[in-house]
C-alpha cells in the first residue's frame, strides 16, 4: 500500500498572511519527507470568497515543496485542466517532472464550482455536465498524448493540435520530416519540451461517480476517490476493474491503481479527536455537502425521508464516523486500515488531516503520528501477512 497526505490552504478569517500558509503547507510536507508518507497531494482551487480553498496553482507549489525535501512525491489532486489550455499544462507537468527529479504525479479534475468555470473557462461550466464531461476528455486526451508521446497529433471537437494548415511563419520554415507531410508540407506532428523525466509519469483521475470512474478507466488512468464506505468502494473497483479490462486488456487484481481519501485525525482517544478535531471536519464535510448524504451510503442503502432531509441540512458525525472517517488512537486507525485493505484490496490511502479552523499544530501533530505510529505499523502488518508461512 501507499499513503498520502491531503493538504489545502484556508483561512476562514481571510485575514491571515498568506506567507504563513504556505509555511504550514511546507511544514507539513517536510514530516512527510521525513517519515513514512508516500505522496504529498495539493489541489487546485480559485476565487475562493468562502475561506476555504486557497491554493490556485499546485505546480508552482511543487517546485517549492521539491526543493525542500528529498523523497516524498509531490501529487496533484487535481489539476483542473478544462480550466488551462492542455498543450500549456503538458509543458508545465513535464517541466515540474524535470524540476523535481521525477517525483510527480498528476491527478486531473474535471472541476465542480460554476464560479471557477465561468471565470476560468465557460465551456467547461460544471452546470452543462456534456459540454464539460468533453472538453475534460480532450483536455486529458491531448495532455496525455504530450506526456508520452515524442511527437503527437490530436483532433477532436474542440481542439486540434497541431493547428492546421501551419507550414511556415516569419521566422522560419519547418522542413523536417519526422513533423511535416511529406507532400504539401503541412506541419502534422508536435513536440513538447522537455520531456517529462518519467516515463511513464504516473496519472490519475480524482473520481465521484460510476460514470467518472469509467472514463478514468478508459483513458487508462489509476482512479482517487472520495469518502465512499468500504461496501460502495467494492462496487466501484469491480467498476473499475472490468472497465479497464474491457478498454486497455489490461487485467488487474481488485484495487490495483486506486486509492480512496479518509478523513483522519491521531490522537490519544477517539473522545479526545472529535475533541480537537471533529468540528472542523464536520464542519468541512458540511461545506461539501451539495451532493447530500448519498456519496456515503452502501449500496442497496435508503435513509427515511426525514433522515435524508435532516442529513442534507447537515451531517453529523455519527452517520459518517463508520462510513468515511478515521478519529482515535493509532491502532484503532490501523485496525481500520487493515480491514479496508483486505475488503477491497485498495492500493492507496490518502489522509486528510487539516481543516479550516483547526489550528496547525494540532494538524501538525496527528500528521506526525501518521507518519510515526499509523503508517509503520500497517506496513508491518502486511508483511507479516504476506510472508509464507515456515514449514513445521
Amino acid at each position: 500500500m501507499r499513503f498520502g497526505l491531503f493538504h489545502n490552504l484556508h483561512d476562514l478569517t481571510r485575514q491571515r498572511d498568506y506567507g504563513d500558509l504556505l509555511d504550514e503547507l511546507r511544514d507539513l510536507a517536510t514530516i512527510c519527507d521525513e517519515t513514512d508518507f508516500d505522496v504529498f497531494w495539493m489541489p487546485e482551487h480559485h476565487f475562493s470568497v468562502w475561506g476555504r480553498e486557497l491554493l490556485p496553482n499546485p505546480l508552482m507549489v511543487a517546485v517549492d515543496v521539491a526543493a525542500r525535501t528529498r523523497r516524498i512525491r509531490i501529487g496533484l489532486a487535481a489539476a483542473i485542466v478544462t480550466f488551462w489550455h492542455p498543450l500549456r499544462a503538458a509543458e508545465d507537468i513535464a517541466l515540474l517532472d524535470q524540476l523535481t527529479g521525477g517525483r510527480i504525479e498528476v491527478g486531473f479534475g474535471r472541476g465542480n464550482y460554476g464560479l471557477e468555470a465561468s471565470n476560468l473557462n465557460p465551456e467547461a461550466n460544471p452546470n452543462d455536465q456534456v459540454k464539460s464531461k468533453v472538453v475534460f476528455d480532450e483536455a486529458v486526451s491531448v495532455i496525455k498524448a504530450a506526456l508520452s508521446q515524442e511527437r503527437f497529433s490530436f483532433k477532436g471537437e474542440i481542439y486540434q493540435f497541431p493547428a492546421p494548415d501551419f507550414r511556415a511563419d516569419r521566422a522560419h520554415s519547418v522542413n523536417d520530416p519526422a513533423y511535416v507531410d511529406a507532400e504539401t508540407g503541412e506541419l502534422i506532428k508536435l513536440s513538447i519540451y522537455p520531456r517529462a523525466r518519467q516515463q511513464p509519469l504516473p496519472m490519475w483521475e480524482v473520481v465521484n461517480s460510476l460514470d467518472s470512474i469509467r472514463h478514468a478507466a478508459h483513458q487508462d488512468l489509476g482512479i482517487i476517490m472520495w469518502r465512499p464506505p468500504v461496501a460502495a468502494l467494492r462496487e466501484r473497483l469491480r467498476v473499475y476493474r472490468d472497465t479497464l479490462r474491457e478498454a486497455t486488456g489490461k487485467d488487474l487484481k481488485l484495487g490495483a491503481r486506486t486509492a480512496i481519501m479518509r478523513d483522519t485525525f491521531v490522537a490519544d482517544s477517539e473522545a479526545e479527536a472529535v475533541r480537537i478535531a471533529g468540528g472542523p471536519m464536520m464542519d468541512s464535510l458540511n461545506f461539501s455537502n451539495w451532493r447530500g448524504p448519498s456519496v456515503y451510503l452502501n449500496p442497496g442503502e435508503t435513509l427515511s425521508p426525514s433522515d435524508e432531509a435532516a442529513l442534507k441540512k447537515r451531517l453529523t458525525y455519527e452517520f459518517v464516523r463508520d462510513r468515511s472517517t478515521y478519529f482515535g488512537p493509532p491502532e484503532q486507525i490501523v485496525q481500520q486500515i487493515l480491514h479496508l485493505h483486505r475488503e477491497t484490496g485498495i492500493d492507496g490511502v490518502v489522509f486528510k488531516t487539516s481543516w479550516a479552523g483547526l489550528p496547525h499544530a494540532a494538524a501538525r501533530e496527528s500528521v506526525r503520528r501518521l507518519g510515526t505510529e499509523v503508517i509503520p505499523a500497517i506496513r508491518a502488518a502486511l508483511r507479516a501477512e504476506a510472508a509464507p508461512v515456515a514449514a513445521e
